[in-house]
């Protein structure tokens, strides 16, 4: 489109037209038919593209034309003619130069199978990243995808910000796993990233012996188990990792010890140790006071990036001249430990949740023995992420 300069006898003056000068005595410029006709079509071709009826009356159509044609973004978007991983697209009018914030869409021709790169009409191909600036991972892209790109000139790279069907969102929760015993954890296909938070099993309550007509007997709670809390990337976790879910730690029988929680683990990554079980110390005789512990909190969790903590400590269950409290177990970030039970208390209360400790139990003058409570087993949590 421009002015009819080769035809010399138009009259343009500098390129352009001019109207007749009478004065002067110098012509106007003319408008040849020929030109008149393709400049009207040209604009008569835009009213038409955007669904339009060309009328003479109205004067707002190529307007209105311009902007249906540029909501449609039909001149941002362009069948993939590339292989997976290397796509390319042609658009009209041609992008001839890249721009910082260039947004083009494109729908793919076939799966992406690893890191991919995008060029528009010939030019240099260029990275295909990720919303969190990693290259993509498989299937990111599937074939039949609308996928919608920005060009970064910090990155020197496309970022894919959209991808129908695939896995492009950057940082989109994918799935949440929850081991609740032992196993294998297989990452999700598009997974980059995974939160992990790993719990111990709690300790148990130990169980009380009988006592006699000026005793009394009782137990502290039984301890929390380690919490540990890590982000970790694909790369570190690699194809799969084993699973190890600590179990509660088992009631004392009467007048005996109880067990710890078991250990819980992210393969070889993180782990958290579980809580101590309380322990049986014996009756006591009135009048007297007594201190009776209770379980001892786990060693801190290993391996995590975010959050390495201890169990909680059991309470201790305390007794003077015959009014007697058992401990309370200790609480888990996952968890609410067993409460102390008083002599009208027939059984020990467990640990609920995950990771918590069983709560202590007490002994009236002449009463039989009793077992304790179970420690809350623990659990491995798993949050993956595109």
């Amino acid at each position: 489109m421009d002015y009819p300069k080769s035809i010399p006898s138009v009259g343009l003056v500098n390129g352009k037209f001019v109207n007749e000068d009478v004065v002067a005595g110098l012509p106007g410029s003319l408008i040849p038919a020929t030109w008149g006709n393709d400049i009207t079509d040209e604009l008569l071709n835009v009213v038409k593209s955007a669904g339009l009826e060309p009328s003479e009356t109205d004067a707002t159509q190529l307007l209105q034309a311009v902007k249906k044609l540029s909501q449609a973004g039909e001149d941002k978007h362009a069948p993939d003619v590339g292989a997976a991983n290397l796509y390319m697209a042609n658009y009209v009018p041609a992008i001839t130069m890249l721009k910082d914030g260039l947004v083009l869409r494109f729908t793919a021709g076939n799966a992406n199978t690893g890191a991919s790169t995008f060029a528009p009409n010939g030019l240099l191909p260029k990275p295909l990243v990720n919303l969190a600036s990693s290259a993509l991972r498989p299937a990111e892209i599937v074939g039949g995808s609308l996928c919608s790109v920005v060009y970064c000139a910090a990155l020197d790279s496309w970022l894919l910000v959209y991808a129908s069907g695939g896995n492009a969102t950057g940082g989109r929760l994918l799935s949440v796993r929850t081991f609740t015993s032992s196993g294998v954890y297989v990452p999700t296909v598009g997974m980059k990233n995974v939160l992990v938070k790993v719990m111990g099993g709690g300790g148990g309550s130990a169980g009380i012996g009988t006592t006699t007509t000026n005793q009394a007997s009782l137990t502290g709670g039984g301890a929390s188990g380690s919490y540990a809390e890590a982000l970790l990337s694909s790369a570190t976790i690699g194809a799969s990792q084993v699973i190890t879910v600590g179990a509660g730690g088992a009631a004392g029988p009467v007048a005996a010890n109880a067990g710890s929680g078991g250990t819980s683990s992210f393969g070889s990554l993180v782990s958290a140790p579980g809580g101590g079980g309380s322990p049986w110390i014996g009756s006591i005789t009135f009048p007297a006071v007594g201190l009776f512990v209770g379980g001892f909190p786990s060693t801190p969790s290993t391996g995590a990036n975010i959050l390495n903590s201890a169990g909680a400590a059991g309470s201790p269950g305390i007794s003077v001249n015959g009014s007697t409290l058992a401990g309370h177990g200790g609480n888990s970030p996952l968890g609410c430990g067993g409460f102390g039970s008083s002599v009208a208390m027939a059984l020990a209360a467990p640990g609920t949740g995950y990771g918590s400790g069983a709560g202590g139990i007490a002994n009236a003058p002449n009463q039989p023995g009793r077992p304790g409570g179970a420690g809350a087993p623990g659990v491995v949590i798993i949050y993956e992420y595109a």
